[in-house]
């Protein structure tokens, strides 16, 4: 992701009703999200119809089945798509006419937000339930929001969140316990927008101290130190009813160039990877990850060539789907990165990064470009329509174990910077 813009089970149902009225009463290392209450029958589901949409579009209780979908449908649920400025250069903060024309032209499965599009918690708010109310299947709703160099709800002081330190600290602290209350802290505070995904934790290796895109974004140069620390992070996300994403997939932290500018790789073989760089992303597989982020390194030793981990088949389907046996949801990282743009078309990189194995196709440079080269690709043979089938059923898969067909209340806005997540972060060295 971009530098600088770069559940909750039964047994807590009452916990959350008590902490509605008392706030963020809650054990400081165990920190539960609340939820606002709602007037009843008042909520619209982010899939209801609109006056906009194709009558022919799937109702909510039917789209959990990839049968009912048109190729046009499926085809948008791979898009991940953001919309940070305007052509006049304007943040955007509302879903403008221009936003709405794309997301009813995709109808893609993700949006991801950043610094650009965050205000007020009203604001962004209202800015969710704008772009909900255009997709006729609820999309994924993330954010980076890993703490240190990269967490974007901090973008104005006009949201009292909780400053999360980079995750280099939270390792130091020596507490795999205060590692999970952390993530439940950053997870329980992205509830309150109405996110359901954060792009984090970081599983990056630092193994090149001359690495500057990752520094203290990973949680140590140790492999099994950070595979242990990255899957406490997880599990905390995934406590509150967020998706964690782990990225960056096989692992950025070997390399001296970075991928957001160029072309960058890292020279380890995969016998050396299997010992450093890929132990995070099996130990997060293993503790039952849901989405992988695939990052846009070159391993001329692994692939034999200089193709981006990203859009490698030897990568994502052999070595992840494969050795791995990864069953989830794999993303790109943004294809609108250096290391991708400078070697390849929108239309180029999105029928890739599909032949490669991924699932969603984050960011791209030219995202109606992207659509189209998917579709004539799917249309043309290039690529089969149970590739696309494949992807699909894992997205809605993954979107109906978290419960995106179900309307949620967001959570109280006084978690924002509460005295018990203020308590787990001065834990921290």
């Amino acid at each position: 992701m971009k530098r600088n813009r770069k559940r909750i089970t039964l047994a807590l149902v009452f916990c959350i009703l008590a902490s509605l009225t008392a706030g963020c009463g809650v054990s400081p290392s165990v920190p539960a999200p609340t939820r606002e209450s709602q007037p009843e029958n008042t909520s619209k589901s982010p899939s209801a119809g609109t006056d906009e949409k194709s009558s022919s579009s799937p109702s909510v209780s039917r789209v959990e089945d990839v049968s009912e979908l048109t190729l046009e449908q499926k085809v948008g649920q791979m898009f991940f798509l953001c919309f940070r400025k305007e052509t006049t250069g304007a943040d955007i903060l509302t879903c403008t006419p221009s936003v709405s024309e794309t997301l009813r032209t995709i109808q893609p499965g993700g949006i991801i937000l950043f610094g650009e599009n965050i205000s007020s918690v009203e604001q962004v708010r209202g800015l969710i339930r704008g772009m909900q109310n255009k997709c006729s299947i609820p999309p994924f709703l993330g954010v980076d929001q890993e703490g240190g160099t990269v967490q974007r709800i901090t973008h104005t002081a006009q949201i009292p969140a909780t400053v999360i330190p980079p995750m280099q600290s939270v390792t130091r602290s020596g507490s795999i316990s205060l590692a999970r209350s952390v993530g439940q802290v950053i997870a329980g505070e992205l509830t309150v927008f109405g996110f359901n995904l954060d792009f984090a934790p970081d599983c990056d290796v630092l193994t090149n101290p001359e690495n500057t895109s990752i520094g203290t974004r990973s949680f140590s140069s140790d492999a099994p130190t950070a595979a242990a620390y990255s899957t406490a992070v997880a599990a905390g996300i995934r406590d509150e009813g967020i998706i964690p994403v782990c990225k960056h997939f096989p692992g950025l932290g070997g390399a001296s160039a970075d991928t957001h500018d160029g072309f960058a790789e890292v020279g380890q073989t995969l016998a050396q990877l299997r010992g450093t760089e890929l132990v995070p992303f099996r130990a997060q597989i293993n503790a039952g990850a849901e989405m992988i982020m695939a990052g846009h390194i070159s391993l001329p030793k692994v692939t034999g060539n200089n193709t981006p981990a990203s859009l490698s088949p030897k990568v994502i389907t052999d070595l992840l789907r494969g050795e791995l046996a990864f069953g989830g949801v794999v993303i790109t990282d943004s294809l609108s990165m250096g290391a991708v743009t400078k070697s390849y078309s929108s239309g180029q990189a999105a029928v890739l990064a599909v032949q490669a194995g991924n699932d969603m196709l984050l960011m791209p440079e030219d995202p109606i470009a992207a659509f189209q080269a998917v579709l004539s690709a799917v249309r043309s043979g290039k690529i089969s329509e149970a590739r696309i089938d494949a992807s699909v059923g894992r997205i809605l898969a993954l979107k109906k174990s978290h419960g995106l067909f179900t309307p949620k209340a967001p959570g109280n806005v006084s978690l924002l910077g509460c005295a018990d997540h203020r308590a787990v972060i001065g834990q921290i060295g």
